[in-house]
């Protein structure tokens, strides 16, 4: 058998081995996919189906892949299976909205396997991802914004939930543009895939906690650089909106930017919409190194940057106003504990604060309260 041979052969449940990639999902008595097709098996996941099932028949992919190609970081990293976490009993998830997400996350793994593996991408099940409709019902304005910013984020996955959540804005910034359907897909395509050069990046980089090396920098700020030349590779080289979106994320309306210091319209339409989402994204989460922010402590941020010239202010003053009109009528915590409903936002100014109604049916103006802040945000289900 070659290094690049593959088989497809049946094999019992105790005789799983991690690495073996299922040809067919495993479903529940009850119908639903436990383990879907195309996942590469961990030692967890085998241990979780033969408690369900024990010794039954599947049929298993074993797959040998071709020889990983050296990169410039000398090595390379995979994020471990997405594993859906099991249903909690809280009001701020959304939890048919989680089962989707991460039945979308688990195709986002698939792709970075086939990528690891083979170097190549598989067009074709990028084809099938977006056909199956799935990121419309996640790009759903108000519930996408506050399910992003209440979902637990694990720390091993980051790439895999930055890249859909990048992915899910594109797809809100495409609407909120009004870019016909099929510009729109191909900006989420973009988004979903603008960090795949990251693969090539090793995760002690990724999640350093304190100041890069310069040697650790070079690797991390040419990852932008890494994806585009991924994405030539796979077929996409065409797709110059999409490519060149995707290797100017990083660049900057002032030319402090990387990886070429590019300057205004030196950066395409897909480059400067990705910055801002991007940031705005990373500015939500969990990292090593910061803890995350509220979407009005983001917006700061971002309009910082516009006002300095870093980021484009007419795709920035978009993306803010829309998403603070998503947030009308969702429910926030405050930094005191209190909970309170957006009843109202300065649309005339990017910067302003929420009035919020308290649950004992006093108005607020977060602005006049000094000590008090938003601290994140709450779903319908809590009303």
């Amino acid at each position: 058998m070659t290094d690049q041979a593959e088989l497809i052969e049946r094999c019992s449940i105790q005789d799983l081995k991690p690495g073996m990639i299922l040809a067919r999902p495993i479903y529940t008595d009850q119908g639903d996919v436990l383990v879907d097709s195309g996942t590469s098996l961990s030692e967890n996941i085998i241990q979780s189906v033969k408690k369900r099932f024990g010794d039954q028949y599947i049929t298993a992919f074993i797959h040998i892949p071709k020889k990983k190609p050296q990169t410039a970081a000398g090595a390379q990293f995979m994020p471990p299976v997405p594993v859906k976490p099991q249903a909690v009993n809280t009001a701020l998830i959304d939890q048919r909205y989680v089962d989707l997400y991460y039945a979308v996350m688990l195709k986002m793994y698939n792709l970075m396997v086939s990528q690891y593996s083979t170097g190549q991408m598989d067009l074709e099940e990028i084809g099938s991802f977006l056909a199956s409709k799935h990121f419309n019902e996640l790009c759903d304005g108000a519930r996408a914004i506050s399910q992003l910013h209440n979902m637990t984020r694990e720390d091993d996955q980051y790439l895999l939930h930055h890249s859909l959540h990048v992915a899910i804005l594109a797809g809100l910034m495409g609407r909120w543009l009004r870019w016909p359907a099929a510009h729109r897909e191909r900006l989420l395509l973009a988004g979903l895939l603008h960090d795949i050069g990251k693969l090539n990046v090793p995760l002690t980089i990724l999640n350093k906690d304190g100041k890069l090396t310069d040697e650790e920098w070079h690797f991390m700020s040419q990852h932008a650089e890494y994806s585009y030349d991924m994405l030539c590779k796979s077929g996409l080289s065409g797709e110059a909106d999409i490519i060149n979106g995707v290797r100017q994320h990083h660049e900057r309306n002032d030319g402090s930017g990387y990886p070429y210091g590019l300057k205004g319209d030196e950066i395409c339409p897909f480059g400067h919409i990705l910055a801002i989402l991007d940031v705005y994204d990373a500015l939500s989460a969990n990292k090593a190194y910061a803890h995350r922010r509220s979407p009005f402590a983001a917006f700061d941020i971002l309009l910082s940057d516009m006002m300095g010239g870093k980021l484009n202010a007419e795709y920035g003053v978009i993306f803010v106003k829309h998403i603070c009109q998503a947030l009308i009528g969702c429910w926030v915590r405050l930094s005191d504990g209190q909970k309170g409903k957006i009843i109202y936002i300065d649309q005339s100014r990017t910067s302003a604060l929420p009035i919020i109604k308290l649950e004992n049916g006093e108005f607020w103006n977060v602005a006049s309260k000094q000590d008090v802040y938003i601290q994140e945000l709450l779903t319908y289900d809590e009303i």
